[in-house]
C-alpha cells in the first residue's frame, strides 16, 4: 500500500500493527527534513495525543477527541507547552489534508492560546551575568557560559559546535553556526572569547564534550554534551550565584545588551538567527528604563 492510498479501513484483516506502521509512515513524510531536534519534540507531542486517545488512527481522531485532549491534558500544561503541542497536531493535520490523506481536517479550528511576553522577565544585566559565570565549575563549563553571553547562541547549536567550526581571524574567529531551521549563519567572536575556546582541551571533534577531561591520559568520551546536560550546568550556575536563568536567559541578554547598545535590530537578527525582525523587535522593549553597565563585557 503506498501513502497515496490511505483511507479509513472497515476491513475485519487490517490489523494494529498495520495502523501503527500506517501512522508512522505518514509522520515520517510530514517531518522529512525537519531539524532532529523539532522532530523528537513533535513526534513526543503526536504519540501522546495518540496515547491518550487509545491509539487510535490518525485519519480516524476527530475534533471532539482533539479537544478533548487539549481540555483533559493540554490545559494543565504551561501556556508554551500546550502551545507547541496544540501546534504540532494542527501542522500534522495541515499536511495530511492538503496531501488529500483525509478529506476534513479536525484540527483546523483548534485554537493556539495566546502567550504572555517574558523578555522582561528573562532579562540579566551584566553583574548577573558576571556572576553566573564566575560560578562555573571547570574550564568548559566557563567557556560554555560566556560563549552563551557573547554569540547568543542556542543552546542545541552551542553544544552542536565543533572544531572545524571555528575559523579564526585576525581580529577572533568566526563560528559557523548550525541553526533553527537547518539554516548556516557566521557569528564572529573576539580574540578573547577564540582563544578561551582553543585552550579548551582538544580530545574530541566537539568543543564541549560531555566528560570533562582534567588530567592529560584520562579518556575522553567523544561524545558532546547534550542540550539537557548544558541547561544543568547553566541553571546550577545561576543557583549558586542566587538566580534564577536558563541558556535561554543569556541569549536574552546578549539581545536586549546590544539593543541598549545601539545596535541595529537587522544587525541583530542576523547575528542570532531570528526568522523574523518583528522577533528581534520583542527584545527592544524589554530593556527600556533599565540601567546597565558597560555592554557585552569581557573579563
Amino acid at each position: 500500500m503506498t501513502s497515496t492510498e490511505l483511507v479509513p479501513y472497515t476491513d475485519a484483516q487490517y490489523t494494529i500493527e498495520e495502523a501503527t506502521e500506517t501512522d508512522s509512515t505518514l509522520i515520517d513524510a510530514w517531518l522529512h527534513g525537519v531539524p532532529a531536534q523539532t522532530q523528537r519534540a513533535y513526534r513526543r507531542e503526536i504519540r501522546d495525543m495518540q496515547y491518550f486517545l487509545g491509539d487510535k488512527q490518525l485519519q480516524d481522531i476527530t475534533l471532539l477527541d482533539l479537544q478533548q485532549y487539549d481540555e483533559v491534558v493540554l490545559m494543565r500544561k504551561a501556556p508554551a507547552s500546550r502551545k507547541r503541542a496544540i501546534s504540532a497536531i494542527k501542522s500534522l493535520y495541515k499536511r495530511l489534508r492538503q496531501s488529500g490523506l483525509i478529506q476534513v481536517n479536525p484540527a483546523e479550528f483548534l485554537h493556539l492560546p495566546k502567550i504572555k511576553e517574558t523578555q522582561a522577565e528573562r532579562y540579566l544585566t551584566t553583574a548577573q551575568v558576571d556572576a553566573i559565570v564566575a560560578q562555573a565549575k571547570n574550564q568548559r563549563d566557563r567557556a560554555m557560559l560566556n560563549l552563551f553571553y557573547q554569540t547568543g547562541m542556542r543552546v542545541s547549536e552551542v553544544v552542536a559546535l565543533t572544531w572545524k567550526d571555528i575559523l579564526p581571524t585576525a581580529t577572533g574567529a568566526t563560528l559557523v553556526v548550525y541553526g533553527k531551521g537547518g539554516k548556516t549563519r557566521y557569528v564572529a567572536i573576539d580574540e578573547l572569547m577564540r582563544d578561551e575556546l582553543l585552550s579548551l582541551p582538544h580530545t574530541a571533534d566537539c568543543v564541549f564534550p560531555s566528560g570533562w577531561i582534567q588530567n592529560e591520559g584520562d579518556k575522553p568520551t567523544g561524545k558532546p554534551i547534550t542540550t539537557t546536560q548544558a541547561q544543568r550546568i547553566v541553571v546550577a550556575a545561576a543557583e549558586r550565584a542566587g538566580i534564577d536563568a536558563s541558556p535561554h536567559f543569556f541569549r536574552h541578554a546578549h539581545i536586549s545588551h546590544l539593543f541598549e547598545a545601539g545596535v541595529n535590530a537587522v544587525e541583530i537578527r542576523d547575528e542570532v538567527g531570528h526568522a523574523s525582525i518583528a522577533t528581534t523587535n520583542k527584545y527592544a522593549y524589554s530593556v527600556g528604563g533599565k540601567a546597565l553597565g558597560s555592554v557585552l563585557r569581557r573579563k
